[in-house]
């Protein structure tokens, strides 16, 4: 039997059925496009597998997050990251960065599809915290390994001291143990890298649990940390900040941690 042939439905012009079906979902999108900022731009052409780990990591972050009212994002960059907050939950976000210059990226371009549930501040927590009000969500992806080590305990308590002590906290960076196989430009910012057993001790001294994931691309599992590429620590229970910073209560921690 011979397949009777459809002929094409024309739409407006001389459009297709299926340009026409096209059509409407094209006209479901925004009126202007969103211009990403140059890091995440040239992450995009140069190696675009990258944007597609970092967005991994903050999916699982902001799934870790879903629960809260207000997430502090720590070292938020040009912001793109942000915008995943605000898609897999109903929080207020308030995305930190010292850098001004992706602040004002994130302000013009992002700012105005991002709405009121979000606010871009340049700031340096290494120098204060964040004073306004207390998060009940943390996120601080790649950025710890970007400080100094001199500069490590300050901005940590003064990331922490934004926390409430209910609150949950997601850190996300590199594993030292795959250094080898970074970039060179990984390895020029890269100054105060962390192995698995370091970040759990050093996390370990302001919570009283943290729990960590290994990463290898866009995957995280829970698989054997020192063969992951990327490390991510969930930590709840924030301990109070005079006593994260005692000599003993730091002993204790690594003792428990290797019981």
């Amino acid at each position: 039997m011979e397949k009777r042939k459809i002929p094409p439905e024309r739409g407006t012009g001389t459009e297709t059925r299926t340009q026409n079906a096209w059509s409407k979902v094209r006209e479901m999108n925004f009126d202007s496009p969103v211009l990403l900022g140059p890091i995440n731009g040239e992450s995009l052409l140069k190696d675009p597998k990258h944007l597609a780990f970092t967005l991994a990591r903050y999916k699982f972050a902001a799934k870790m997050l879903q629960p809260c009212r207000h997430i502090l994002e720590i070292g938020c960059g040009e912001g793109i990251g942000t915008l995943t907050f605000l898609a897999e939950t109903e929080a207020r976000v308030t995305a930190i960065d010292f850098d001004p210059q992706q602040i004002a990226y994130a302000r013009e371009h992002l700012l105005p599809w991002a709405g009121d549930r979000v606010r871009y501040l340049c700031q340096d927590m290494i120098r204060m915290p964040y004073r306004r009000e207390k998060a009940d969500g943390l996120a601080c992806l790649d950025v710890i390994e970007h400080l100094h080590p001199a500069e490590e305990e300050e901005f940590l308590a003064h990331s922490l001291a934004c926390l409430a002590s209910e609150g949950v906290a997601v850190f996300g960076t590199p594993n030292q143990l795959a250094s080898g196989y970074a970039s060179p430009r990984s390895r020029m910012g890269h100054i105060n890298l962390f192995d698995p057993d370091r970040l759990v001790e050093t996390l370990g001294r302001y919570f009283q649990h943290v729990f960590l994931f290994s990463m290898n691309d866009e995957v995280i599992h829970t698989g054997f940390p020192k063969m992951a590429h990327y490390l991510v620590a969930l930590c709840v229970m924030k301990r109070s900040l005079r006593a994260s910073s005692s000599p003993s209560d730091r002993g204790n921690t690594v003792k428990r941690k290797g019981a």
